[in-house]
This record gives structure tokens, sequence and C-alpha cells, in this order.
């Protein structure tokens, strides 16, 4: 289950080089402001040349601390590449630390060339990231872009302050029965799960039942590597810093994966294999992290992790719909992956590339478009987390612009929202598809 993550925050970038085009060479003034290491120098470069509605989504501590954050995970980052893009600037970069990363900005067209957007993605080589979308003139083209797009299979929905503006279906969700996807169907959300257990830990730390800084034998001193449970907390966890790595691996699909029910059982699997690098020293996407994660949310809660997820964020969320289905008997309204990995010209049920029987805290539950908006706008609002700890969540400011997303072969997710827009396409096709054409809505919608 390959998963990218997506961020459309305000922060992030790379070295030097004379530019001729006002927005790249705003783009890459940027780059060097950030490259300073000086937060006051990035935040002189913000308060110059970001138009006030990009800054009025953060205040100036919000911008201080996702750049101090952004300097921790990933240090300085040199610029491999700069592309024009559909009106838009796409810079590839290489960060310190951590994989691949691109930046694309939206500049102002005249004078004085202000930072009217930028887009930060993170993971995954170019190649991987699908062609360029067409421009988007705004939510009544939106129908008509969608088809011209093609074979486009899923749901968009759009919505301004959580009321639904525009919301169709296309495709089918079952190809050999001829079903139609529906407003209603329930799609693969990939590791947008991730974020349904991030918010579990926060909510279990604002109990007071965990601790960030902890390592993972203070809540599971049964771990079998008792030298990493030692050594990597749940922060590092959370962030990708643990140097711990996959689940999806050629020793696991040699394997069967359908038996693999429960976090315990993915413990057991791949608890001794060695660690990627030091924990806090590096950063590489780690799926069994957050399988770890899962068996701490069972471990402090004392219930399963599945039952925690449904009472404390679905049902607290409004999530009606949501859940972790058995792949063997998916609910009526449930959407199949198809995919066209893996050879064949023909997309083919993607039931053999499941991992398990019902998802895992890394990716894998189910949701309609009306949940992930009732998700959204119920972190936003401060439902599922206290201030604090929804600050958390959303690295230092609540209504900040984000876009959260997951995908594997067949499966393709993706919510891209700020404070008052949000943007939802979910697909039972192979990535990118989702994840390129939320944040286009979004940024059609300004």
């Amino acid at each position: 289950m390959k998963i990218a993550r997506y961020l459309l925050l305000l922060f992030l970038l790379t070295h030097a080089a004379l530019a001729q085009d006002p927005g790249e060479e705003r783009a890459l003034g940027w780059v060097r402001a950030y490259n300073s290491g000086s937060a006051e120098q990035m935040e002189a470069f913000a308060l110059a040349h970001y138009t006030p509605e990009v800054l009025a989504r953060r205040d100036a501590a919000g911008r201080r601390a996702l750049f101090e954050q952004m300097q921790q995970r990933h240090g300085k980052l040199t610029v491999e590449s700069v592309a024009a893009e559909n009106g838009e600037l796409r810079l590839e970069v290489k960060p310190e630390r951590g994989g691949a990363m691109a930046l694309t900005f939206r500049v102002e067209p005249a004078a004085p060339h202000r930072i009217a957007g930028l887009a930060i993605d993170i993971g995954g080589p170019a190649e991987d990231r699908g062609p360029a979308l067409p421009p988007l003139e705004g939510i009544a083209a939106l129908d008509d872009y969608i088809r011209k797009l093609g074979d486009f299979s899923g749901t968009v929905l759009v919505a301004k302050d959580g009321e639904v503006q525009f919301e169709k279906a296309y495709g089918l969700a079952n190809r050999a029965k001829n079903i139609p996807n529906k407003t209603t169907t329930r799609f693969n959300l990939g590791s947008i799960t991730k974020d349904f257990t991030k918010v579990a830990i926060g909510q279990l730390a604002q109990a007071g039942k965990l601790k960030l800084d902890a390592p993972i034998l203070t809540y599971l001193p049964n771990y079998p590597n008792k030298e990493v449970a030692q050594k990597v907390t749940v922060q590092q966890l959370v962030d990708h810093t643990s140097g711990l790595g996959d689940v999806f691996t050629e020793r696991f699909w040699k394997t069967k994966p359908e038996v693999m029910e429960t976090p315990q059982h993915f413990i057991d699997f791949f608890a001794a294999d060695p660690l990627k690098f030091e924990p806090g020293k590096g950063e590489a996407y780690s799926n069994y992290g957050y399988v770890v994660l899962g068996a701490i949310i069972e471990a402090v809660s004392g219930r399963s992790y599945f039952d925690y997820i449904q009472k404390h964020v679905f049902d607290r969320g409004g999530l009606a719909g949501s859940g972790f289905f058995n792949v063997r008997k998916l609910p009526a309204d449930t959407a199949i992956g198809y995919t066209l990995r893996g050879g064949g010209s023909e997309p083919r049920d993607n039931s053999e590339m499941r991992p398990s029987v019902r998802g895992i805290p890394a990716g894998g539950s189910y949701s309609p478009a009306r949940d992930l908006l009732r998700f959204d706008r119920a972190l936003r609002a401060k439902k599922l987390m206290n201030d604090e700890w929804t600050r958390w969540m959303f690295h230092g400011d609540p209504n900040a612009e984000v876009t959260w997303a997951g995908g594997s072969p067949g499966v393709n997710a993706a919510v891209s929202s700020n404070a008052t827009w949000t943007v939802v396409v979910l697909t039972n096709q192979d990535p990118p598809r989702a994840e390129k054409l939320a944040p286009k809505i979004l940024q059609s919608l300004r």
C-alpha cells in the first residue's frame, strides 16, 4: 500500500539561483529565506511577499511554529528542478532529511507578484504524481471539467462553511455488476485512516492517559523488540521519524496477509526488523509505525483499536457511514477498487492486493464523501479534541489549509480544506487521481 501524504500549508524550501521570471524570483527568494534557518528572516519575507489573504490564514506565532517544525524535520532544501505548470511554478526539491518533496507556488500575475498560495507535496518521485491538470475556473465549471478528464470514477464534494455547494458521482462502483457510484458510496480511504489514528492519540494525550515523549515500552511492556521499544517515542511514531519501516514488504506478501487482523499480528511479524535509522535522526514514511500506534491505543484505552475509532472518532464526529469493513463482505453501496498496476490494459479488481481482512491503523477504513466533510468540520470546530490538541493536529493553526490523502492500487482519496472551503474527492482508481484533483479544485475557489 503505497501512500503519499500531501499538506497544503504555508512553509518550506531551498537553494538560490538567478531568476528571470517574477514568479520564479519570488519562489526562489522564499527558498533562500527558509534556508537561512532564521525564523525572523522567514517572517520578514512573509510580511513583504505574501498576499493579505495568505497572511490571514496563520498568525506570526503559527508561521514561526511551522517554520521551526519543518526545519527540524527536513533541514535545508535543495532545488533540483523548476517548471512552469498551468500558470503555477513547481519546484522539485531534495531535503536534508526525509524523502522527495515538491512545492507549487501561485504568484500574482501582476506586480508586486506576491505569493498567493503554496502547495507542499511530500513523498514520491515526480513521475508517480501523474500529469498536470488543466486550469479550472471555479465551481460553476466543475462538472464539465471532471467529465472532460475522461474516465474518472468516484465522487466529488465541495462545501462552503460546511454547506454542500457541489456533490456528484461518476463511473462505476462495481464493474462486474454495472453498479454506478452514488454520492453516498463508501470508498477505501487509504492513509487518511492515519488521521483517525492521530486523533485518537491526541484524545488520549489530552485525557492524560499517554505522553507523546514516552517510549513504546511505557505502553507496550511486552513489545518483542525491547531495544526499539526503549528508544522510539509516541511522537516519533506519529511524525514518521521513528526509524520503523513499512508493512507491505515482499516478505509480507509472501505470507498470508488475510490472517493479519489486529495490530498485534503485525507486531509479531515485524518487531524484529532493524531500524532504518536512529529515532529522531531521519524521516521515512512508516505504515508499521502507525500499526504500533494502534496497539498503543488499545493498551491505553482498554478497547480494540476498531472499537475505539468507532466510538471516539466516527460516532463523535458524526461519521455515520464510516467503518472498518470485512473486505470479503463489503456492505452495499461500497466501491470496489480497480487498478491498472501490475500490467494489463483493462482495470482489474484490486482484491488480491488487500493487505488484511478489514484495514489497519495505517489505512483501509471506508467513508462516503459527506463523512469526510463532517470529519473536517468537527476537527476545526474542536469537537474531537480541545484547542491545544487541535493545534497539535494542525501543526499550530486550526484554520490551516491542508490536504489529507491516501492511495494504493485502486484506491485514492483526498480532502483539501481551509477555514472556509472543504473539497472531498474519492475514487476507486489508482493514485494520483484524487490527490491532484482535490487541491486543484480548492485553489480555483479563491
